[in-house]
C-alpha cells in the first residue's frame, strides 16, 4: 500500500482516538479534589485546539486529561518517542516539568 495514502488515514484515526480518550478522561474525572478543580475554564483552549496545535508541531497526541488546572498530554514525537507533559490550557504552551507525578 502507498505510504502517502496511509498517513492521512492514520492521522485521522489517531485524532479520533485522542478525542475519544480525552472525552473519556474528562467524563471520568479525578476523584481527588485538587486545588484547581473549581477554576473557571472559559478561557481554555478546547481539546480539539490543543490536539491540532500539537499535531502542527509534529506530535501525535493520544491522551489528554485535565490535571491540576492544566492539560496533561501523552503524545509521540516524530522519532516515535513517547512524551508526557503539561500544557497551559489558555495558550497551549508547555509548562515546566512536574517531578511529583
Amino acid at each position: 500500500m502507498n505510504r502517502n495514502r496511509m498517513i492521512p488515514g492514520l492521522v485521522g484515526g489517531l485524532a479520533a482516538a485522542v478525542l475519544l480518550s480525552a472525552g473519556i478522561a474528562i467524563a471520568d474525572g479525578d476523584d481527588r479534589h485538587d486545588r484547581d478543580d473549581d477554576m473557571p475554564r472559559d478561557g481554555w483552549m478546547s481539546l480539539v485546539e490543543v490536539a491540532g496545535q500539537l499535531e502542527s508541531q509534529g506530535y501525535t497526541p493520544y491522551e489528554i486529561e485535565i490535571d491540576d488546572g492544566a492539560y496533561e498530554v501523552t503524545m509521540v514525537d516524530e522519532q516515535g518517542m513517547v512524551i508526557e507533559t503539561y500544557i497551559d490550557p489558555t495558550n497551549g504552551e508547555p509548562l515546566p516539568r512536574r517531578w511529583d507525578d
